[in-house]
């Protein structure tokens, strides 16, 4: 057996007292401080002058985002240094009798989404096919797509900007819009009526949008909607 005895544990060593922080300390987190404050600055002007100009391009009629399903994009302008070319919608006649179709269908058909995508699905011809922009393969219908397309004011004629803001819906009186832009697939009253038809405080209604199409009542049979028949085989 050992004869040592154990090292008794070792009283903490007392805190040092804290030292206020010297001039070379202050200076520098005034600097960086400051230099904070420039770059937020920066940042927020330079994304308020982009916002500017996108809206300036919408209400001159071009196109921003994806291309809607029935039109193609027509780029406008010449090319300049690192400056894309601006984007017109021009109408593809082949999806855009079926998104004429899909409209039918739902207003005077009653046809959920569900139904029509089901419908579409059952279509095999090429203009019914959507393709991926990025992958450049076709993609199903969904009911989720139809009904993004019930709800696409674009296929009035009208370049919309801003539906959405940080990945959050935005009312559509707070939308950019400026009527007119394009060839139009469907009338003003022609959307309405599908928006009449679209679940409570899904439809798309707006100030902004054409006025005369707001004079009719909606349909007695509004509350009914979701009861549509499937489509015949």
């Amino acid at each position: 057996m050992s004869d040592l005895s154990p090292i008794p544990a070792l009283p903490p060593a007392p805190a040092e007292p804290a030292r206020p922080p010297g001039w070379w300390s202050r200076l520098v987190h005034r600097r960086a401080a400051r230099d904070a404050r420039l770059l937020a600055a920066h940042h927020a002007d330079t994304t308020e002058r982009a916002r500017h100009a996108q809206i300036a391009l919408v209400r001159d009629g071009y196109h921003l985002g994806p291309i809607p399903y029935g039109y193609l994009p027509l780029r406008v302008g010449p090319r300049r240094g690192g400056e894309r070319r601006r984007i017109r919608l021009l109408l593809d006649p082949g999806p855009a009798s079926v998104v004429v179709a899909i409209y039918r269908w739902r207003i005077e058909d009653r046809l959920t989404p569900h139904a029509i995508a089901t419908r579409l699905r059952s279509v095999e011809t090429p203009a019914v096919l959507r393709i991926d922009p990025a992958t450049g393969f076709p993609r199903p219908w969904t009911s989720n797509a139809v009904t993004r397309v019930l709800a696409n004011p674009t296929y009035t004629g009208a370049t919309v900007w801003g539906r959405t803001h940080a990945g959050r819906p935005v009312p559509p009186d707070a939308w950019v819009i400026r009527l007119g832009a394009h060839q139009p697939i469907i009338d003003g009253a022609t959307f309405y009526h599908a928006q009449l038809l679209a679940p409570p405080g899904a439809g798309v209604f707006s100030v902004q949008l054409p006025p005369w199409a707001f004079t009719e009542s909606p349909p007695t049979d509004q509350g009914n909607t979701d009861s549509s028949r499937e489509p015949s085989a």
